[in-house]
């Protein structure tokens, strides 16, 4: 019985090996027939690919996977038919070798959830083969688009970051060591580790950051009430250690859940492709800045919106070649996709050479659906009025397309980002193109935070977000439509009292206070009164929401160093009650 399991516990870890690398084989399948398309002439790409298949194929074979072995061995047919220049590399070749790929990935997910039922390939083969026998037929079939999970299912119910998980079962994760070549004791190393394990790792880290708080605060009381005390040397030595080494191992921790953002990036080169065939246009995707690094939780949130934005640049933004051509624009259009690191945030940028966006018309969208009056929307800025795009169901589309028009708006992509604690920002030229910018912090766990007073309560603003604080003697408080604004530097900026957080007033009743912090999302600015400054901490964020429910302006809770419980205030939701009540 011993033996019995044994055998069954080892061939199923050969099995999770195998998934593992068929789906990194999968991945570099899926850029690299993109890539070919575009340079038919790399014998070296077409070799990489012909290996990555035969790869599958063998070790498929092995392990008895009939469906996978038979389909990857037409496939092989193909590739070494073009690598040894028989067949030339066509649009409709490609097709048929990516719906290929398609149908490996629906037989590898069968595997990985233990589904022993046999796909109908007849079709596929069919084709393979016929193209095969006499390229000349092959022709030109619809992108199998609806193979791929995502986009059958806008609602990011499925894992929006990749056709094929990396990990057997969705629940571990890969860590890699890199390999110096020439070097027989350097191999590469591979550890998988329950995501579960990570997930507590990093709250027990964000128990011990909290203790670490508690331990230097007291110790800071002691230097202050017992400066005579012999052992207080030794104490402070043995705290700044202690801070020293929380510091290291909390970054250790959160480097252990950083992934590329290239992990949601990889999926984008075919789609692009996929929709450019549909709709019969040119479009060469750019992507940079793909080893930067984020943390699981974001990566597997931040792939849905990415998609949804493509997919809108792709249709609605990329003019077909006729009309790019007949505006003076080369025929072939590019999105370019970047991702860099600024301080503790991510910036993602989307851009499109397309059409733009006719901001009068968005204008026009704005009086119709009742969101501003006409008075007011004429003397909104460009950037103001390209915010309605993220509106509930606002659109200025003619025609709603299977591309893009699929019940899922621009205000469910804002709302997915602003749960990551995200912002977006869209700026567009009519007849030039459009530039979607989002900013997403590096880890949601953990921020550091500005601690304010404000009628007796203490709150946590987000430091990054603090743009600089001011004497409210020094400034000069007026009122715009019975609200208050003060003027920095040639700015209006409106002013609130944290209390809106608290109270639901409809109005202002703007207390006198000694302080000013401004405070900034993309390019709008806030002015919050308070009453003093209690210095800046690093916080642990944790979830209020099944207790407060959708609480808007509150981003969770925190227990500071003396023990007590406090808010952090959620910035984009203190924007909307400032909106609300102005």
């Amino acid at each position: 019985m011993a033996e019995n399991d044994f055998g069954l516990d080892e061939m199923k870890e050969i099995v999770d090996d195998f998934l593992v690398e068929a789906d990194e084989l999968i991945e570099s399948l899926d850029n690299n027939l993109v890539k070919l398309e575009g340079a038919t002439d790399d014998l070296d790409l077409l070799n990489e690919i012909f290996r990555a298949a035969h790869t599958i194929k063998g070790t498929s074979g092995f392990l008895g996977f009939e469906q996978v072995t038979t389909l990857t061995h037409k496939m092989e047919d193909i590739l070494n038919k073009l690598r040894k220049s028989e067949m030339v590399v066509t649009p409709e070749i490609m097709d048929i070798l990516l719906k290929s790929l398609d149908y490996l990935k629906l037989l590898l997910g069968n595997i990985r959830q233990g589904i022993n039922e046999e796909l109908d390939l007849d079709d596929i083969l069919n084709r393979l083969t016929a193209a095969y026998e006499d390229p000349q037929t092959a022709e030109f079939e619809e992108p199998a688009t609806a193979l791929d999970p995502v986009e059958e299912n806008d609602s990011a119910e499925m894992d929006p970051v990749e056709n094929v998980s990396p990990f057997p079962a969705g629940d571990t994760a890969v860590k890699k060591q890199p390999v110096k070549t020439g070097d027989k004791k350097n191999v590469e190393q591979t550890i998988r580790v329950d995501v579960n394990r990570l997930d507590n790792m990093m709250n027990l880290m964000g128990e011990l950051v909290l203790g670490r708080n508690t331990l230097v605060q007291t110790v800071n009381r002691l230097n202050k009430e017992h400066e005579d005390l012999d052992e207080l040397e030794q104490i402070n030595q043995a705290t700044a250690a202690v801070n020293f080494i929380t510091t290291e191992l909390q970054l250790g921790v959160m480097k252990m859940r950083m992934q590329p953002i290239g992990k949601v990036f990889k999926k984008f080169p075919r789609m692009v492709r996929d929709l450019a065939r549909e709709a019969g246009k040119q479009i060469e995707l750019k992507m940079y800045g793909e080893e930067t690094e984020l943390d699981k939780s974001v990566i597997e949130e931040i792939g849905d919106p990415l998609v949804h934005i493509i997919r809108n640049s792709c249709d609605h933004g990329i003019e077909t070649p006729e009309e790019r051509m007949a505006r003076g624009k080369p025929e072939k259009g590019t999105i370019t996709l970047t991702a860099g690191q600024e301080g503790s945030n991510i910036i993602i940028k989307i851009e499109d050479d397309g059409k733009g966006l006719d901001v009068e018309r968005i204008r026009a969208k704005a009086v119709e659906k009742q969101l501003v009056g006409k008075h007011e929307v004429d003397n909104l800025p460009d950037r103001e009025v390209f915010r309605f795009i993220f509106e509930a169901g606002f659109s200025t589309a003619q025609k709603v397309t299977d591309i893009s028009g699929r019940g899922v708006g621009m205000d469910v992509v804002r709302t997915n980002i602003e749960k990551l604690s995200g912002l977006i920002e869209l700026d567009s030229r009519k007849g030039s193109g459009t530039t979607i910018v989002i900013k997403l912090p590096l880890t949601l766990a953990i921020i550091q935070g500005l601690l304010v007073e404000s009628d007796k309560e203490i709150f946590i603003l987000p430091l990054s977000s603090v743009h600089e604080t001011i004497k409210t003697a020094q400034t000069e408080i007026h009122y715009v439509n019975q609200k208050p604004v003060f003027k920095l530097r040639e700015e209006i900026i409106p002013l609130i009292n944290m209390d809106i957080i608290h109270s639901k007033a409809s109005g202002f009743a703007l207390h006198e206070k000694p302080y000013i912090i401004v405070v900034g999302l993309a390019d709008r600015k806030l002015g919050i009164n308070i009453d003093r400054f209690l210095g800046q901490e690093e916080v642990v964020i944790k979830s209020l929401g099944q207790y407060l429910g959708n609480a808007e302006g509150v981003a969770g809770a925190t227990i500071l160093g003396d023990g007590r419980i406090r808010l952090i205030v959620d910035l984009v939701g203190l924007f909307k009650i400032a909106k609300k009540i102005s």
